[in-house]
């Protein structure tokens, strides 16, 4: 506790330099939303902002005190939710800022803590900002907790890389443009910055580079528990800045974040880095919340959310992952509505204690219901109110879009009235695909064709944890499946039910007829789309590297390069601003299969780009090393009593890592048997007995191979008759 309590105190006080420096607090409330609003004042620095901490981090506790769902609330699902993330004009919005809106470096004087699940572009608070000779130094924290990594680094609207080979904290670590990779920063950036990420890992030490440039930074310094990163900028000639500086000042550093990578998943009992929707679900309801769920049920959420579904394009996609972040100055509903709205889910509260939950898909259900059963009861039908939607376009995050709020392709309900346009704000999905089924399931719980209010007695019971039920009720001609809304003990042995009427088909999604199209986000006309990209080619290339080539294209066009694993459901790309024609993809797995494709795009918004060529996706398999080993320096066989046996020698070479022995029984390499594989370094000799054979003339080779499984020449055959 002492190196959290000080790196507290320097961040809560400007003492730590006499005019330039502007240490701010937002740690102060964001560690005490990490300690449930428990952070005391250090020394009298902190202050009312300890206080503002504590009173936010305790209201959320508060809420969900008696119940995680809100005392007596047994069961909420999205019907109930959707006005949750709708913006309405006669009530105050919940907190749910922009994507956007989070793309900063900002100065406060309370910041608080945040969690990022997934893969998410977002910036963050100072936590530390001085001046130092010709640069200037800043600390930007990203997460509360320990993530998985940077997945892109962007300064303001630029992406750079990182060159690991620099490690002098005097020295920038920029990769641009003319680097190759991709990066879309000019080249000019390249010697005015330096970025140096933590990760919040156990066990972190004070970022070396502050601690030799400020003497008053000690290693007690250490932002445990935080993840971020410490940047400079360097100052630049008055004639160079506005190219450095477009924006006037420092850069904004805002990347691309992999985010929580100690999230449980009970199927394997490991902790792990995911954007599993019922993981993140989970974690949020047992971590942030302080609940209890049922490791069994999340285990089988877990594999609905692995499911793989199909988008527009025919790509693969997991079901339902939360991409986003969360913050501890948002109200319990507003949490609970953008994470089960990401991937809509009922929430629930067992008879245990414990929260379920059950994401979205259709479960047929196990619970009839009929006149009886209620004390009262109202059913209206098609009274859906001025206020009903026609169509829904979910407003979510955008990668291609530099990972801001956009608008998904719009859901039409009812072509046949007039329009009513919803617009529901679902900050944790990241997918059109994901966004659109969504915006059909909103259109279909906003629009029902029944809805049903009552209260219920002791059949109450029988409901909890049910998403979907039956109501057969003869005087009122109806046999319906209903999906809860709410269901709230309103006393003991007494039950408040809301719900809404539901197909089956009302959770399917053909995407190839369903999804709508994505809107443009680029001015140009759309009719004037990019150029199909030509002469693209994949192959691979040394040290486990694809190399992509393509013929020279028009100037006022980028291209942009995409590759994953074939298992893998998300892309990663590159973009090439510089009219260069090859690309080289590194970091690879060797021997794996990696499917590439590569189109053209407007330069500047990477706007109308053309169809992803070749289609379907080039797939290549990666070479750890391209270079055969010389052939064996020896080899020989001998038969002894029907026995064979193979001796060899390796050749001298660092290439050698193994020997396939391979036998026929005709002197025909090409349809021989692979026998035996030797795993004997370069310069070794071996032996090898093949027993029992069956009489007849054998035929034997042995082939080196390296570690990538690429063969040298042959040695053989060697012949052998065994009588």
């Amino acid at each position: 506790m002492r190196r959290r309590s000080l790196a507290v105190a320097l961040l809560a006080s400007t003492w730590l330099t006499p005019t330039e420096a502007r240490a701010m607090p937002p740690v102060a409330a964001l560690v005490a939303g990490l300690t449930g609003g428990a952070l005391f004042p250090v020394a009298g620095i902190l202050g009312q902002l300890g206080a503002v901490g504590y009173s936010t981090g305790f209201a959320i506790g508060s809420a969900i005190g008696g119940s995680v769902l809100g005392r007596a609330l047994l069961g909420v699902g999205l019907s109930a939710l959707a006005g949750s993330f709708t913006p309405k004009f006669d009530v105050p919005r919940f907190n749910v800022p922009e994507p956007s809106a989070q793309m900063g470096n900002f100065a406060q004087p309370v910041s608080y803590a945040q969690w990022v699940f997934g893969r998410t572009r977002k910036g963050g608070p100072l936590g530390f900002t001085q001046a130092s000779g010709s640069r200037r130094h800043y600390v930007v924290i990203l997460a509360a907790h320990e993530i998985e990594g940077i997945a892109e680094h962007w300064i303001d609207e630029y992406t750079v890389g990182l060159d690991g080979a620099v490690t002098d904290f005097g020295s920038s670590n920029f990769l641009t443009n003319g680097d190759g990779g991709g990066h879309t920063a000019p080249d000019i950036l390249k010697t005015y910055g330096r970025i140096e990420v933590f990760r919040g890992e156990a066990g972190q030490t004070a970022n070396a580079g502050l601690v030799s440039t400020f003497t008053e930074i000690t290693e007690d310094f250490d932002f445990a528990g935080l993840a971020g990163a410490v940047v400079w900028a360097a100052r630049s000639s008055p004639q160079n800045f506005s190219s450095v500086y477009p924006n006037g000042r420092q850069w904004v550093y805002a990347p691309v974040i992999d985010g929580l990578n100690q999230i449980y998943d009970p199927r394997d009992d490991t902790y792990k880095y995911t954007a599993n929707a019922a993981l993140c679900m989970a974690y949020w309801i047992t971590q942030v919340l302080g609940g209890q769920v049922d490791w069994d049920e999340v285990a089988e959420e877990a594999d609905v959310c692995d499911e793989v579904v199909l988008n527009a394009e025919g790509e693969q996609l997991a079901r339902w992952e939360i991409n986003g972040t969360i913050s501890d100055d948002q109200e319990f509903e507003t949490q609970r509505a953008q994470m089960a709205g990401a991937c809509d889910a009922f929430v629930y509260e067992r008879t245990d204690g414990k929260v379920g939950f059950k994401v979205g898909r259709w479960i047929a259900p196990t619970v009839t219901l009929s006149g009886s059963d209620f004390l009262d009861l109202e059913v209206t039908e098609g009274q859906w109110g001025a206020d009903a939607p026609t169509e829904v376009s979910v407003k979510f995050v955008e990668p291609d879009n530099a990972w801001r709020e956009s608008p998904s392709g719009t859901w039409v309900e009812d072509a046949g009235v007039n329009v009513v346009k919803d617009e529901p704000e679902l900050y944790l999905v990241s997918n059109h695909n994901q966004a659109s089924r969504l915006a059909k399931r909103i259109a279909k719980a906003r629009r029902p064709q029944y809805h049903l209010s009552g209260t219920i007695g002791l059949m109450g019971y029988e409901l909890i944890g049910q998403r979907f039920f039956t109501l057969t009720h003869t005087g009122m001609g109806i046999a319906q499946y209903f999906e809860v809304g709410t269901l709230v003990r309103a006393s003991s042995g007494l039950f408040e039910l809301t719900a809404i009427s539901v197909e089956p088909e009302d959770f399917d999604f053909d995407a190839s007829t369903e999804e709508p199209d994505r809107p443009e986000f680029e001015a140009i006309d759309s009719a004037f789309a990019s150029e199909h990209l030509t002469g693209f080619t994949a192959t691979a290339g040394d040290g486990g590297s694809i190399v992509t080539e393509w013929g020279v294209q028009e100037d006022y066009l980028w291209q942009q390069v995409r590759w994953k694993a074939v298992a893998a459901t998300q892309w990663q790309s590159q973009t090439i601003t510089d009219g260069a024609t090859e690309l080289i993809i590194t970091g690879l797995l060797d021997g794996t299969t990696y499917q590439v494709q590569g189109r053209n795009a407007y330069a500047g918004l990477l706007s109308n780009p053309s169809d992803w060529t070749p289609e379907p996706a080039a797939e290549v398999v990666t070479v750890g090393s391209s270079t055969a080993p010389a052939s064996l320096a020896a080899f020989s066989v001998t038969e002894a009593a029907g026995d064979v046996t193979i001796d060899f020698t390796t050749a001298n070479d660092p290439n050698h890592y193994a020997t396939r022995i391979y036998r026929n029984t005709v002197s025909d390499f090409g349809t021989a048997m692979l026998i035996a594989t030797d795993y004997i370094g370069p310069n070794q000799s071996s032996t090898y007995e093949d027993a029992g054979l069956a009489a007849g003339t054998y035929y034997f080779w042995a082939v080196p191979v390296n570690a990538s499984g690429v063969a040298g020449p042959a040695s053989g055959p060697e012949t052998e008759t065994i009588v």
